[in-house]
C-alpha cells in the first residue's frame, strides 16, 4: 500500500506532459540560439509556472548531478529521460531534444484530444448514475406503497431487479478498474519483461499501439547513436548498458547476443512481437550506415505519423461508442420504469 501511495504521489507531482514538452521546446530553441544551459534555466524562470520546476532543476545541477538525473528528480517522462540520455553521451543533444519533443508533443495531443471527447460522455455517464440512484432510492420504494395489485407489483419488483442489476454491475465495474489500475502500479516493477510483453500483446488496441511506440524508441535510438558515428554494434551496445530494464534494453541485448553467433535480424527481429515486422525489411537490407541511418529516420517519421493516425482512429471512435452504450442504457432504464406503469394504467 506504501509503495501504491509514493507512486501515485510521484505521479501527482510530476509536471504535465504539457509542461514537460514547453520545458523541452524551449531548451532545445535557446540551446539554437547558442544559450547555455544556466542561462536558458535563467529565461525559463521568467515564466511563472516553470519556476518551481525549473528551480529544482538548478537545484540538483548545483550538488552536482547531470542534467538528464535533474530531470529524473522533477519526474519527467522515463522515455524521455533514457533518450537524452544516450544522446548526450553521444553528443546529439539537440536531435535528442527533438525527438522528445515529437514524442511529448504527441502524447500531448492525444491527452488532449481525449479529454475534451470523453468530457461529455463522463458528464452523461455521472448523470445516468445519479438517475439510478434516484430511482433505485425513491421511485421504485414509492411505486411499491402505492400498487397494491400483485401482478403490478410483480412487474415493478423484476423492472427493480433490472435496475439494480445495472446500478451495482456498473459501480462493481468502476471498483474492479480501479483495483486493477492499482494493482498494476504495484505490480509494475516487480514481473519479469518477458511477462510484460506477453501481457502486452494480449490487450486489444493497445498492443499494436505499444509496438508502433516500441519500434519508433528504438528506430529513433538506433539513428541517433548511428548519427554519432557508432556502428550498428557499438550501438547496441550502448542501448543494452542501460541500468534500467526497460523494452529497449532488453530488446537491444537480444538482438546483440543474437549477432554475436553469427545469426543475422531476420532470424532475431520476427522474435521481437514488439518490433514492428517493417524494422526486420530494413535492417536486413545491403546497406552502409548513412544509407541506413537515412532510411531509419524517414521510417522513424512514418512511425511518428501512423501512430497519430492510429489515435486519431480510435479516439473518434470513442465518443460515438460511448455514447451508444449509454443511450441503449438509458432506453433500458426507460423501458424498466415505463412498462411497468403502462400494467398499473391496465389493470386500473
Amino acid at each position: 500500500m506504501h509503495m501504491v501511495l509514493s507512486r501515485v504521489l510521484k505521479w501527482k507531482n510530476s509536471p504535465s506532459t504539457q509542461e514537460q514538452y514547453q520545458i523541452l521546446y524551449r531548451f532545445e530553441q535557446l540551446f539554437q540560439h547558442g544559450y547555455s544551459l544556466n542561462d536558458a534555466l535563467d529565461v525559463l524562470t521568467w515564466e511563472k509556472q516553470y519556476t518551481a520546476v525549473v528551480t529544482t532543476i538548478k537545484q540538483a545541477l548545483q550538488r552536482g548531478e547531470t542534467f538528464v538525473e535533474s530531470l529524473e528528480q522533477v519526474n519527467f517522462n522515463p522515455n524521455v529521460v533514457s533518450f537524452l540520455k544516450i544522446a548526450i553521451q553521444h553528443g546529439n543533444l539537440s536531435k535528442g531534444l527533438h525527438h522528445c519533443c515529437q514524442m511529448l508533443k504527441q502524447r500531448k495531443e492525444f491527452l488532449t484530444k481525449l479529454n475534451k471527447l470523453s468530457r461529455y460522455p463522463l458528464f452523461l455517464f455521472l448523470f445516468f448514475l445519479l438517475i439510478l440512484y434516484f430511482m433505485k432510492t425513491s421511485i421504485f420504494p414509492s411505486f411499491s406503497q402505492l400498487i397494491g395489485s400483485s401482478n403490478t407489483i410483480s412487474a415493478f419488483q423484476n423492472a427493480e431487479i433490472a435496475i439494480n442489476m445495472i446500478y451495482y454491475g456498473t459501480i462493481s465495474t468502476l471498483l474492479l478498474v480501479i483495483f486493477l489500475f492499482l494493482i498494476s502500479i504495484t505490480m509494475k516493477q516487480q514481473i519479469s519483461i518477458e511477462l510484460k510483453i506477453q501481457l502486452i500483446k494480449r490487450i486489444p488496441i493497445y498492443s499494436k499501439y505499444k509496438q508502433m511506440q516500441t519500434t519508433y524508441l528504438f528506430v529513433t535510438h538506433l539513428s541517433s547513436l548511428l548519427t554519432s558515428g557508432l556502428t550498428i554494434k557499438d550501438s547496441l551496445e550502448v542501448i543494452r548498458s542501460e541500468q534500467k530494464a526497460d523494452l529497449m534494453n532488453y530488446y537491444s541485448t537480444m538482438i546483440s547476443d543474437h549477432l554475436a553467433q553469427g545469426y543475422d535480424y531476420s532470424t532475431i527481429l520476427p522474435q521481437c512481437h514488439l518490433l514492428q515486422e517493417q524494422l526486420t525489411q530494413i535492417m536486413s537490407k545491403d546497406r552502409n550506415q548513412n544509407q541506413l541511418q537515412k532510411e531509419l529516420n524517414i521510417y522513424a517519421e512514418h512511425l511518428i505519423l501512423s501512430i497519430e493516425s492510429y489515435l486519431k482512429k480510435w479516439i473518434n471512435f470513442l465518443q460515438p461508442f460511448l455514447l451508444s452504450i449509454l443511450a441503449l442504457f438509458i432506453v433500458f432504464v426507460y423501458l424498466a420504469l415505463m412498462l411497468p406503469m403502462f400494467d398499473y394504467m391496465n389493470y386500473m
